[in-house]
């Protein structure tokens, strides 16, 4: 097919600490989003990332795609209208990502191919549009939905739309899972990683009611993918601090990557848990008595992403802790890149350029490629419009962590 492939790149600088390439992919007068690190956006050989860009993150309701070709450094637009403005959902590492239209047509295109497929329209004009995760056999989609009557309500859904027999159907209902985080296994599809914040409710009104009498903060939790066999990651009150509300599967080894709270005494004052003082990074297997701690304790974590294999973790960190520095300056974290087996961990970017502010979009929220080749983030140089970016490491960089 004929493709428009335009220039945004533009090299800025070698990191000096790791010796990383590091290059901003986008450069329009609008807000340019790498989506979310948790399921990465990218192309099954590594080569090409999908970007979301809009005009406005937090009122807008429309946006567009772009794939951006990392060993050319050159972008196209494959759709100019998609609804929301991160717009689009995947199967981590397929490189199939799929997004609904204005028309409420689901449309899956190919990052290696372009090509697009109309999959499923939904004709109830009042039907959630389902749009977290796909199943890596791409048959399956889940997304958020919420009952307001009836036994338990109000209460929310885990909705699953089946693209080979067009049904909808309910797989789990559970009143705390209002920011779920819907996760497929990438590798095998045969479990669902769910956010649980305990405590917190919806009213009848829809609102979120945070029930003091029972709120302990955030924990995890996978369902098989027809929804039993509920299984807690150990993760949260009282086993740790609370879940940072960022986590993934660690490929198909069967275990889960998170990073936990940290104590702050002052917005310059960070300290460890206790009951974790060497870290906040952990990994755990659904159904174990307690996580394993990644040992970094002059790292702050807080978005996690695990490399395709398990093997390796991208985090940003606040170094030493405290959101602003001793000069009173605003801290912006790094990105650094751990061994999950050897315990090993260096800085690749020491400064990521990104504020992490409230607004999503100027959180770094980075991950690694299927090939391990790039990190792609998020970042705003100077608070300016937020841009994608990507840092090539270095030949030898992984080699130093085993």
């Amino acid at each position: 097919m004929v493709t428009d492939w335009q220039q945004e790149s533009c090299d800025l600088y070698f990191d000096p600490h790791s010796g990383a390439r590091v290059v901003q992919l986008t450069s329009a007068a609008m807000i340019s989003n790498n989506i979310y690190g948790e399921q990465p956006y990218t192309s099954a050989d590594g080569k090409r990332v999908i970007i979301a860009r809009c005009q406005d993150f937090c009122f807008g309701e429309t946006g567009s795609l772009l794939v951006h070709e990392l060993d050319t450094l050159k972008i196209t637009m494959i759709e100019r209208d998609v609804v929301g403005v991160r717009g689009v959902f995947n199967a981590a590492w397929s490189g199939m990502c799929y997004y609904w239209t204005p028309k409420r047509e689901l449309v899956r295109i190919s990052l290696e191919s372009l090509e697009k497929e109309t999959v499923y329209v939904e004709e109830d004009p009042d039907a959630v549009l389902v749009d977290n995760s796909v199943s890596p056999d791409q048959r399956y989609v889940i997304g958020l939905g919420t009952r307001m009557e009836g036994p338990g309500s109000p209460t929310y859904q885990v909705l699953r739309l089946d693209l080979e027999t067009k049904q909808r159907s309910v797989v789990y209902e559970d009143p705390e899972i209002s920011n779920p985080h819907l996760q497929f296994n990438p590798v095998n599809g045969k479990q669902i990683l769910i956010q649980n914040d305990r405590g917190l409710r919806m009213a009848a009104d829809g609102s979120l009611d945070r029930q003091a009498a029972t709120y302990q903060g955030t924990t995890l939790f996978v369902i098989d993918a027809d929804g039993g066999n509920k299984t807690y990651v150990p993760v949260g009150q009282p086993i740790t601090a609370s879940c940072t509300g960022h986590e993934c599967f660690m490929g198909d080894t069967g275990r889960v990557l998170f990073s936990v709270m940290w104590v702050a005494r002052s917005p310059m004052d960070w300290r460890h848990d206790d009951r974790h003082p060497a870290g906040n990074i952990m990994t755990a297997a659904p159904g174990d008595a307690e996580p394993t701690v990644f040992e970094a304790p002059e790292h702050f974590f807080n978005h996690v992403c695990a490399s395709r294999c398990g093997k390796y973790f991208v985090g940003d960190s606040f170094v030493d802790g405290g959101v602003f520095g001793p000069d009173r300056k605003i801290r912006r974290p790094s990105l650094v890149i751990g061994n999950l087996e050897t315990g090993k961990y260096r800085t690749l970017v020491a400064d990521s350029m990104s504020p992490s502010g409230g607004n999503q979009c100027t959180h770094t929220h980075p991950y690694l490629t299927v090939d391990n080749r790039w990190v792609i983030y998020n970042a705003s140089p100077g608070g300016d419009v937020p841009q994608v970016f990507g840092a090539e490491l270095p030949n030898d960089f992984l080699g130093s962590l085993d």
